[in-house]
């Protein structure tokens, strides 16, 4: 499914980018062609010449850096740099979450502990009526189990309906090799439920369009045997749509010898996500605290590209903190689909 949407490159931590239409006519004559961005009191709307860069930033040892401002960061976009016009916090942007959980045999003894902590996880994100959750499975095949919604109470009744993955067994108690399709999941993950047809319809159409995060946390101990899709595949798919992967690291009843913490690490830092490694029940909790704390703690930078137009082209965003002890979290390029003139 490729994406429809003019210039759009959004969230996780997230990049977002997100053009409107062009300005209303007053009176038969047309408005400037660079009219004035949005004020900070209403809702994040960005004019269509103007793109905006979503992004987490973290101090020397990884927490969340709060009341920052402009003139704390530069931006660049292929190499060139831009004008910040607009900065402010991202959390007033609505939030589309999809939790992947895996029920893989080898997971099947986290999965009382992972649904406790998921049902505490949605209590402290979700905004009823502006944030959307959706939740699926993988194992062999990937299973939607609730899609995207604005009612906490649908996804936590959903969340209690997830069972281990039920696998045919022969009369040795033998099972087929279907392994577990990491990847092809998140991409899945990413196509249809983050870019399928609510998500479509939630953004909206026309002048009715809305800069949204997205974002994935998949809880998983990131032993791929089946997908057919690369990693390095997966990460720029969805690097390019912006969406953000957050991971959960879990190995059986919270044993890490077969956690694949390098591939989680990757998949993360490709994305502007993180990856974290609880130890047992309370640390799974904090660990869902500390993505909350991510996600509530993002910025929003919005530009007007000082570059030509021109045919589709892949391009860089590099957001660069002033002061070197920090670190910023964002994608890092986005496809010009249509910036032809």
């Amino acid at each position: 499914m490729s994406l429809r949407w003019p210039g759009f490159f959004p969230a996780l931590l997230v990049t977002l980018l997100f053009p409107l239409l062009n300005p209303a006519q007053d009176g038969g004559r047309p408005r400037p062609a660079t009219p004035p961005l949005p004020d900070p009191g209403d809702e994040i709307a960005l004019v269509a010449d103007s793109r905006g860069v979503v992004f987490s930033v973290v101090d020397e040892r990884g927490r969340i850096v709060s009341n920052l401002q402009a003139s704390d960061f530069e931006l660049y976009e292929d190499g060139q740099r831009q004008t910040i016009d607009l900065f402010r916090t991202s959390n007033e942007l609505p939030l589309m979450l999809a939790v992947l959980l895996d029920t893989s045999d080898s997971q099947a003894s986290l999965l009382p502990a992972e649904k406790r902590a998921v049902d505490v996880f949605f209590d402290a994100f979700f905004r009823p009526g502006k944030d959307y959750g959706a939740l699926a499975t993988f194992g062999g095949e990937v299973h939607l189990v609730n899609g995207l919604t604005s009612h906490l109470k649908s996804l936590k009744t959903a969340l209690g309906r997830i069972e281990r993955e039920q696998l045919f067994r022969d009369e040795a108690n033998g099972t087929p090799p279907l392994g577990t399709a990491l990847y092809d999941a998140l991409d899945i993950t990413g196509r249809e439920i983050l870019e399928g047809h609510t998500a479509r319809r939630v953004i909206g159409s026309g002048g009715a369009r809305r800069a949204i995060r997205r974002a994935i946390c998949v809880l998983t101990d990131g032993r791929d045997t089946a997908s057919q899709l690369s990693p390095g595949r997966v990460a720029a798919s969805l690097r390019r749509r912006g969406i953000v992967v957050y991971a959960l690291g879990l190995g059986d009843r919270f044993r890490f010898g077969d956690v694949d913490r390098d591939a989680l690490e990757q998949l993360c830092t490709a994305t502007g996500g993180k990856a974290f490694f609880p130890t047992d029940e309370a640390d799974l909790e904090r660990s869902f605290k500390r993505i909350v704390d991510d996600l509530s703690g993002q910025y929003i930078a919005v530009y007007r590209p000082t570059g030509p137009p021109g045919a589709a082209a892949r391009r860089t965003v590099e957001v660069r903190p002033r002061d070197r002890r920090l670190r910023v979290f964002s994608q890092t390029e986005y496809t010009s689909e249509y910036d032809t003139p």
